[in-house]
C-alpha cells in the first residue's frame, strides 16, 4: 500500500495517545501474533469523532480504524 491509503481515511486533528503495539489475528479457534510491527493512535478528527487506529510501523500505513463519538 502507498501512503495514498491514508486518503480513505478522515484527516486526524489532533493526536491525543500514541504507543507501539502488536496485533493477534483469529486463525481458527487459535489466536496467533501477526509479525508486523504496530501503532496505536487515539486522536481526534476533523468531523469530531474520536479515531482508535492501527498503524503498520513499517510501511507507515494506517489499516484498522475504529471510530467513537466523543461526549
Amino acid at each position: 500500500m502507498s501512503s495514498s491509503s491514508m486518503d480513505a481515511f478522515p484527516a486526524i486533528q489532533d493526536i491525543l495517545l500514541e504507543f507501539r503495539a502488536g496485533k493477534m489475528i483469529l486463525e481458527g479457534k487459535t489466536v496467533v501474533p501477526d509479525p508486523r510491527k504496530g501503532l496505536v493512535r487515539v486522536a481526534t478528527g476533523e468531523e469530531g469523532l474520536v479515531h482508535f487506529q492501527w498503524l503498520d510501523r513499517t510501511q507507515n500505513v494506517v489499516e484498522d480504524v475504529s471510530f467513537v463519538r466523543s461526549s
